[in-house]
């Protein structure tokens, strides 16, 4: 984590983000695409994103008036990726974006967390479903599966006493 803050409080901050956003993504990109998820203006990526086709980092693909980037395979690249890589943590980013939802008391973690994937218990009364399936369509957009099993609290007492969560379990809000 220290070489790639050093790195980027060396290189301009929008060339940073440019990399961070194109080293991460394992798809083809258009300009747009890129100017959005790195929050660069179209001008200034379009002249970075030259520059980094100069240097043998990205690759161009062009077809009338289309135009799509994405990295090359060398061992530029590599070194790029392993500076600049940056790990998911989905089960934090469902914690957020369903925090504010009053009818969740607690979200527990169930069995181990694998990496692009985890299940979850959400206990509470009268949960709506649709919002949290909202979620979890965002998260798996972004490479992570989560599973979820609504349950009242008195549900979730009486399957435990059953043992039917035994396990890991680990209480997360």
């Amino acid at each position: 984590m220290v070489r790639k803050e050093i790195l980027v409080k060396l290189i301009d901050c929008k060339k940073a983000a440019i990399l961070q956003s194109v080293l991460n993504s394992s798809e083809e990109m258009y300009l747009k695409e890129i100017a959005d998820k790195s929050k660069v203006s179209i001008t200034s990526t379009f002249r970075i994103l030259k520059e980094l086709v100069d240097l043998d980092i990205l690759n161009k693909k062009e077809w009338k008036t289309s135009k799509v980037y994405f990295c090359q395979d060398n061992e530029k690249v590599n070194f790029l990726k392993e500076l600049f890589h940056e790990e998911f943590d989905g089960v934090k980013e469902f914690i957020d974006l369903v925090k504010d939802i009053n009818s969740i008391q607690n979200v527990i973690l169930h069995g181990v967390r694998k990496k692009g994937k985890a299940d979850v218990l959400l206990i509470g009364q009268e949960i709506d479903n649709k919002p949290i399936e909202d979620v979890c369509n965002k998260l798996k957009n972004k490479g992570f599966e989560l599973t979820f099993l609504i349950l009242t609290r008195e549900q979730y007492t009486q399957m435990a006493k059953m043992g039917l969560y035994s396990g890991e379990k680990k209480i997360l809000k």
